[in-house]
């Protein structure tokens, strides 16, 4: 028995065309997502864009709760994007707040993927920074970020099932900056971090790879004056001439999550207008 070919006017009419592909699920569907540093600024951006990609649960892992911190806010709009909000007091150089956070996860039955977005920045960063502004800088954006990513790691390998790890690094990582010494110095570690672990945890079907943003428009950014001179000059040479924001670093971390990038790991991925592709 033959058929007939489906004609523009069958679709224009909604009958589906036989070679149609099935719809796609979302990217995080029924996923539990951690994002540490979570409260405000790009973590409040990925754990929220988690939730629209359709996570189950989003871990928001910070400091405080505090509203005027951010994490309650998160959280309520995590929830409002349709996924639980959890929110979880966590300090990333401190190793039994990380068991707990893990505790949480197990809660809620295992993390899926963990975003290790939780860094700091100090004013003052050039050439003569202090050691102890540069061990302050070590202490969260390495250790915290080595800490986080084997604890996350741990639970993984005892669920069995795989997961995803996604760090949050810088376009400082992939460039030198004279105002940023110590910073890029611990975003650069995140790159070498990354590929390590891609290639240590590859064999327990857990995917590292990492995000750099570039000028993202943020709290901190707005509120910091002394930012302010060196952002317009580098918005002018971003090729797409504008400023990102926190959501669309978020997404391309769902995407770095999700099973459609499940042949990808040990990936630095800027996230910066194509700012660090002319510089």
């Amino acid at each position: 028995m033959s058929t007939s070919p489906t004609t523009r006017a069958d679709v224009a009419q909604g009958t589906p065309s036989p070679a149609a592909a099935p719809a796609c699920p979302p990217l995080l569907d029924d996923r539990v997502v951690v994002v540490t540093g979570g409260a405000n600024g790009i973590g409040r951006g990925i754990a929220v864009c988690a939730a629209r990609h359709g996570a189950r649960a989003v871990v928001v892992a910070d400091l405080t709760c505090d509203p005027a911190g951010g994490g309650a806010t998160t959280v309520d709009l995590v929830a409002q994007a349709g996924a639980q909000g959890v929110f979880c007091a966590t300090d990333v150089t401190d190793r039994p707040a990380l068991d707990a956070l893990m505790r949480v996860c197990a809660e809620l039955g295992g993390a899926d993927v963990v975003c290790v977005n939780a860094g700091i920045a100090v004013p003052g960063d050039g050439a003569d920074i202090s050691g102890e502004d540069f061990h302050r800088l070590v202490g969260v954006n390495l250790d915290g970020a080595l800490a986080t990513a084997q604890a996350a790691a741990a639970q993984m390998r005892t669920r069995g099932v795989g997961g995803a790890i996604v760090f949050t690094s810088s376009m400082g990582g992939l460039r030198g900056g004279a105002a940023t010494v110590g910073y890029s110095t611990t975003k650069g570690g995140i790159g070498m971090m990354t590929a390590s672990l891609a290639a240590a945890l590859g064999p327990d079907g857990i995917r590292v790879n990492a995000v750099c943003p570039g000028i993202i428009e943020t709290d901190l950014l707005r509120s910091s004056p002394a930012l302010q001179p060196t952002v317009a000059p580098l918005v002018g040479r971003t090729p797409l001439r504008r400023m990102g924001a926190p959501d669309e670093v978020g997404e391309a971390v769902a995407w770095l999550a999700s099973e459609r990038a499940a042949f990808v790991t040990g990936v630095c991925l800027p996230v910066d207008g194509g700012l660090t592709a002319v510089i």
